[in-house]
């Protein structure tokens, strides 16, 4: 939540709501059934510049743990490994999104 500006504003134990500063972005958390560890868990969200936001949380002492790098898809993404094991993936699109064919 401090790196990447979201704050939790709903915890009713099963399921944790949080938002941003960017009304657009949203994010809830409920666990699926089996869901007994974060193990190979993907957050992934869209940003509008990786190479920047990752610059912004290596400044501010975050560990990359996949550096940034462009897809064949048309993406350009990087990670990080929050304290639960769960991989933030902020990707970029700078190819054609899919589906806007």
């Amino acid at each position: 939540m401090r790196h990447l500006g979201f704050r939790a504003v709903a915890d009713d134990g099963y399921a944790v709501e949080f938002l941003h500063d960017d009304p657009s972005s949203e994010l809830v958390l409920v666990p699926g059934s089996g869901w007994e560890s974060t193990e190979g868990a993907v957050l992934a969200f869209e940003v509008g510049d990786a190479a920047a936001e990752q610059e912004r949380l290596r400044a501010e002492g975050v560990e990359i743990t996949t550096p940034l790098r462009d897809e064949e898809r048309g993406e350009r993404l990087f990670q990080v490994t929050d304290p639960n094991g769960v991989v933030v993936q902020p990707v970029q699109w700078i190819g054609e999104r899919p589906g806007d064919a």
